[in-house]
């Protein structure tokens, strides 16, 4: 039996919100239990590392874009999880899974505000939804 799809798009969906965040730190250190590196042994396995980088992009991007390029490295942290956690721990990334969303809703949203001003256009309200002739034959 294999971790259910639902069940690893949550994960992924959930651990990517983290990144660029507070918890990142908590989310890491709970998947690496999960996935079976509790010894600090020298250096972090390559899917941790895999993780890091791809935090360190999210991260790396403004506050208001990270919740969409978050979405972006869903999939490849969609595909770690598959990789490290055994099938038969599909109960304990549930646990995961809730936490992580928990935590997630204590952050809050995160939104762009963004404010128009001063917008309108000339003519009349057949103008709205036309391709604008701009250069020579106006």
């Amino acid at each position: 039996m294999s971790i259910p799809v639902e069940l690893l798009a949550a994960a992924g969906a959930a651990f990517a919100g983290t990144m660029g965040t507070d918890v990142y730190q908590y989310a890491r250190a709970r998947f690496k239990e999960l996935a079976g590196h509790r010894g600090s042994s020298g250096e972090d396995p390559a899917e941790l590392q895999q993780l890091d980088m791809l935090e360190h992009a999210v991260a790396a991007i403004e506050p208001a874009q990270r919740p969409a390029f978050s979405k972006g490295v869903q999939v490849p942290i969609e595909k770690i999880i598959s990789t490290c956690v055994d099938d038969n721990r599909s109960e304990e990334l549930e646990e995961f899974v809730r936490i992580l969303q928990d935590k997630l809703t204590e952050l809050g949203p995160t939104f762009a505000h963004q404010t128009v001003t001063g917008n309108y256009a000339l003519g009349d309200i057949n103008t709205a939804g036309r391709d604008n002739n701009f250069g020579m034959n106006r």
